[in-house]
């Protein structure tokens, strides 16, 4: 068990980035393209210091990159594992919330996704 310490550690980083619900917004707003940090407030109702806030720290783990044209920065999902268990996890709960009866995870129905993929594939898990 030692040994997968840091293994837990990560993963425990990881969901402390995506448990707060404004993140998922800005997520969920930059999903589809990229978007600079006005278009982001106006997409989620967010006030500037949260998002800017928030943005470092979806930067800083790794689920959001940006790069600098002018003064306007603008931001993108960077596709990674943790975008895609984000993706999963919101499909399990939307399901769970479409079907109370059947659990939460039960696979009958395709899912739908808060955080599609940037092209038209499947959103089927």
């Amino acid at each position: 068990m030692d040994t997968l310490q840091p293994v837990f550690e990560a993963v425990a980083r990881c969901f402390s980035v995506l448990a707060e619900p404004a993140r998922l917004r800005i997520l969920h707003a930059v999903c589809e393209s990229e978007r600079c940090v006005n278009d982001i407030m106006e997409a989620t109702g967010l006030a500037q210091a949260n998002v800017s806030r928030h943005l470092a720290r979806l930067h800083q783990a790794g689920l959001l990159v940006r790069r600098r044209e002018g003064t306007r920065v603008f931001y993108r999902v960077a596709r990674s594992p943790y975008w895609d268990m984000c993706r999963l996890i919101s499909q399990q709960a939307l399901v769970g919330q479409s079907h109370p009866e059947r659990g939460v995870g039960c696979g009958r129905d395709r899912p739908v996704s808060v955080f599609p993929f940037e092209s038209k594939e499947a959103t089927s898990v």
